[in-house]
């Protein structure tokens, strides 16, 4: 057995390499702190002080148990700010009178962490704070934008945030919305979510595919950088487009080449947004000229709610997916069509030939288009290859 020899002393070196012997020293030196102790059932080789505010300290023993590092838990994206708290003590301090080496040690690292830990914990907890009051408030502006969302049985508007690998390979936190539904987000309504939060003075990004819409404050003119970066995919072939007012990935591309063109077509559709003064250059589900229109954008967002999915919508195969597409009609009324390739706008077999229960779909998917958008100061009739809506006050 190894010995610990101290001025004479000498005794059994506790083991901190065994969960026991660990455990038994944490509940030691919590004993001292007034506080609680456990050991990660996920992690060996390290055990946990837990204070009854929550904050955590996590305690590991080197290799030879002579030494241990006490750090602070804190969130993973504190790294990336670069804020810590951690301190190294002895596990073999000398022993007071009447102390067993064991005593000395738990005494010893409680001191420590009182003196030395315990300030710096506190300090990088205000010094989040800071970085975090941000992204509160981002979040607290969005959900007043969004608070204007109609109510639905479909779903709900949600505001919150996600953990995402950032450029560095780090998790941080980013604001996020989406519409709420019992199937997961709805890839129908983020566009219209985005359109909104834009519309509310923030930058957004709806990565590929996703029901997802990231969003922050845009920087100011002064501080402009370039949005869309490429950034390397470590563990695999290919490059991330990642936007940089955001953080958040658009798409991953396996052509760097080609990823090049779309980030450079991005930035000039930015760029152009930002001088027309616009919130969306397009927006899926409705026409260029109606995109300003709000009775409008309202009609393509009960559709959205609803489940029916918008007509040019990244991601989405509109040779697989009915799409809705909203166009102007004389008088200020407005058509909705029922798009699927091949057979566009018109009833399948009209003009190509189709199969008969294709036929019926359509039929069937105009009604309920109908049936979505009947509400007062609305009139809602069927055609034969559409719906026509006309308002009661068309110029509101």
């Amino acid at each position: 057995m190894e010995l610990f020899t101290l001025d004479g002393q000498e005794g059994p070196l506790m083991d901190l390499s065994t969960p026991v012997g660990l455990s038994s020293f944490a509940q030691a030196v919590a004993e001292h702190l007034g506080t609680a102790c456990r050991a990660p059932s996920d992690v060996q080789g390290r055990a946990e002080l837990v204070f009854p505010d929550g904050r955590v300290l996590e305690l590991v023993p080197n290799r030879r148990g002579t030494r241990l590092v006490i750090r602070a838990v804190l969130p993973r994206e504190a790294a990336s700010w670069g804020i810590g708290a951690s301190i190294t003590v002895s596990a073999r301090p000398r022993p007071m009178e009447g102390e067993t080496p064991e005593q000395a040690a738990a005494r010893h690292t409680a001191t420590q962490i009182r003196q030395r830990l315990i300030p710096e914990h506190l300090a990088a907890l205000a010094e989040l704070r800071k970085h975090y009051a941000p992204l509160d408030s981002t979040l607290e502006r969005a959900e007043r934008i969004l608070s204007s969302f109609p109510d639905s049985p479909h779903g709900a508007v949600a505001v919150g945030e996600r953990m995402i690998h950032d450029s560095m390979g780090l998790n941080v936190r980013r604001a996020v919305a989406w519409w709420r539904t019992p199937a997961g987000p709805s890839r129908a309504v983020a566009p219209f979510i985005a359109d909104a939060l834009r519309r509310g003075g923030l930058a957004t990004t709806e990565p590929y595919g996703s029901g997802y819409v990231f969003f922050a404050p845009p920087p100011p003119d002064e501080e402009a950088v370039m949005r869309f970066r490429l950034v390397p995919v470590g563990h695999r072939a290919g490059v991330d487009m990642v936007d940089q007012y955001t953080g958040a990935c658009v798409r991953t591309y396996g052509d760097a080449h080609w990823a090049l063109g779309v980030a450079e077509s991005a930035e000039r559709e930015n760029e152009a947004a930002r001088a027309a003064e616009v919130a969306s250059l397009d927006l899926a589900g409705l026409s260029e000229d109606l995109i300003e229109v709000e009775h409008v954008r309202a009609l393509a967002v009960d559709l959205a709610m609803a489940g029916y999915m918008p007509y040019g919508l990244s991601g989405v195969d509109d040779a697989e997916t009915p799409c809705f597409l909203i166009c102007p009609a004389p008088h200020g009324a407005v058509t909705v069509s029922r798009l699927l390739e091949p057979w566009g706008s018109v009833r399948p077999g009209t003009r190509l030939p189709a199969p008969h229960h294709e036929g019926e779909h359509y039929d069937q998917d105009l009604q309920a288009y109908a049936s979505v958008l009947a509400r007062p100061g609305r009139t809602v009739t069927v055609a034969a290859h559409e719906v026509h809506v006309q308002f009661d006050d068309p110029t509101r």
